[in-house]
């Protein structure tokens, strides 16, 4: 999966300059890592081997902990290998995703009156993380009644 980075110059655009600190490769002569590609023309784009592509890794494994969390069981009764009618309560499982599809429902009536990108991005964010906290809460408690249907 390509990450995409938002809102750059040309010269980021096209790989010529760093997507975080905006050196330039060909004058500053640091050592171009691709990193992703560009939201506005899909072209290719880089960072400097370091510091950048640090930063970036670092930035990528703080996402996936935090996607990993939210993917998470929840440790609400129900989720165990004794499934609980409780998950479905709103204490439980089933709760959790009410409150993940609300979160949602919010984020979609910001994003159509926020014209500023980094409060656009912080709701992209937002409903990136709560979006798939959605899918897979969705998804175990279809499997979870699943298992009740057979047993």
């Amino acid at each position: 999966m390509e990450r995409y980075f938002w809102h750059l110059t040309d010269r980021q655009t096209v790989g010529l300059a760093c997507v975080l600190c905006g050196a330039d490769f060909r004058r500053e002569g640091p050592e171009a890592v691709p990193v992703g590609r560009s939201a506005e023309r899909d072209g290719e784009v880089s960072a400097c081997r370091t510091p950048c592509v640090e930063q970036i890794a670092a930035e990528a494994q703080e996402m996936a902990d935090t996607m990993r969390a939210a993917a998470a069981p929840s440790p609400a009764p129900g989720w165990g290998a004794d499934p609980s009618p409780s998950a479905y309560s709103v204490d439980g499982a089933f709760g959790e995703l009410l409150r993940d599809l609300h979160m949602l429902t919010g984020a979609e009536a910001m994003l159509t009156t926020s014209d500023e990108p980094e409060t656009v991005r912080w709701l992209l964010a937002l409903s990136a993380r709560h979006s798939e906290a959605a899918m897979t809460r969705a998804r175990l408690l279809l499997a979870q009644m699943a298992r009740e249907g057979e047993g």
